[in-house]
């Protein structure tokens, strides 16, 4: 029971319905008239099974829509399970999960020996609060979600992240020397591209950072694992984020140079330059207070009142202080620069460090090895202010 057949259908009834027509036009019309009286019979035949037919078409196409609503229920459900397990094998949730973390009970490594001197053990409440308690009034608990946003990494999103298995790498920088591709004729020798690798070895560096949990924190399951995936792993992967434009201020020396009569030129000039080595540009970085600069120049030649400029000539901005001021680097990030790095966030946790073994203290430490570098200079450009 298609759409076509429905049409069919509807040619059907329209092609007899004509022929009454006909006959009821002649100038001897007789209503009586046996073929006339088939017709118009047929013709009301039909239109019953037009509309029946409509009808059940109709309820076919709300069927459909239902299930393909229900479908999509169902994927969005699949979709928050799948996050949900993600979540729930995070760093800090193995972490308060694993047997280390809740065999520990903030007691060292050592058995622990206690007397009740209360069967009925109570901590004090703070004043006032205990009479109400005690008149019968209880309290609902005020619970205030303090986790801080993830870490921003323009940068590191930016660059091309490269998985390696050991401690040390050696990574190529390529640089093309001479020759490259061109038309030729047919049969004539074909050109060669002559290119200067340099293989440079390196060992990765260690991004670290350590805290101390107390015996009243570690039985606040929540706040370990808050403090795990937010606080430890927003510290290293800021540090990665600060060293990375760190190593690509450094390699303003080695890559290309170009200026114009403002930084907002220069920067147009070094698309420029980026697309004409064939690479093309995506990013650039700049130091705050530039990008502060070129908003208010922008906004000033645009009197669209103040806004925060997503774009400088398509470009996206990266921030970072590590940036000199007045200066820029303009290109295409993602073949530019690799940021190798060792695994994921590795955490280990102690509470043999120092004298905290006497302090009921447990010790988290997170790291990873990485190093971010430059493999194709060509791709980058330094655009600065003449």
């Amino acid at each position: 029971m298609t759409a076509q057949a429905l049409e069919k259908l509807m040619d059907e009834r329209d092609e007899v319905r004509n022929a009454a027509l006909a006959i009821a036009q002649s100038d001897n019309f007789d209503p009586t008239d046996e073929t006339f009286v088939d017709l118009q019979t047929r013709a009301e035949g039909y239109d019953s099974r037009v509309a029946a037919f409509s009808k059940l078409l109709e309820s076919q196409q709300q069927a459909d829509q239902l299930d393909g609503r229900l479908a999509k229920t169902r994927q969005r459900e699949q979709q928050r399970e799948v996050e949900t397990r993600a979540d729930a094998i995070s760093i800090g949730e193995s972490f308060i999960r694993s047997a280390e973390f809740r065999g520990y009970g903030g007691h060292g490594t050592s058995s622990r020996f206690e007397v009740d001197f209360d069967p009925v053990q109570q901590r004090a409440l703070p004043t006032g609060i205990s009479d109400l308690v005690a008149a019968g009034m209880k309290g609902a608990a005020t619970t205030v979600d303090t986790t801080p946003p993830a870490a921003p990494t323009p940068l590191m999103n930016a660059v091309t992240q490269v998985a390696v298995s050991g401690n040390s790498i050696e990574y190529v920088a390529f640089r093309k020397v001479s020759g490259g591709a061109t038309k030729v004729a047919e049969k004539a020798a074909k050109p060669s591209a002559e290119f200067g690798p340099a293989v440079t070895p390196a060992v990765l560096d260690t991004f670290a950072v350590y805290t101390q949990l107390t015996r009243q924190m570690i039985e606040d399951f929540a706040a370990v694992r808050s403090l795990i995936d937010n606080e430890l792993r927003r510290d290293v992967a800021r540090a990665e984020e600060a060293d990375a434009a760190a190593v690509l201020a450094a390699a303003a020396g080695v890559i290309p140079d170009v200026t114009g009569d403002d930084l907002l030129s220069a920067i147009r000039v070094g698309i420029g330059t980026v697309e004409a080595a064939g690479y093309p540009a995506t990013h650039v970085l700049l130091n705050p207070a530039d990008w502060a600069d070129m908003d208010v120049a922008v906004m000033g030649g645009g009197l669209g009142g103040p806004t925060r400029q997503q774009t400088f000539w398509g470009l996206t901005p990266i921030s970072s202080s590590s940036q000199p001021a007045g200066e820029s680097i303009v290109g295409s990030f993602a073949s530019a620069v690799h940021h190798y790095y060792r695994s994921q966030i590795a955490l280990m946790a102690s509470d043999s460090h120092g004298d905290t073994f006497l302090a009921n203290v447990i010790t988290l430490l997170a790291e990873r090895r990485s190093k971010t570098v430059v493999v194709r200079p060509q791709a980058l450009v330094s655009a600065k202010a003449a």
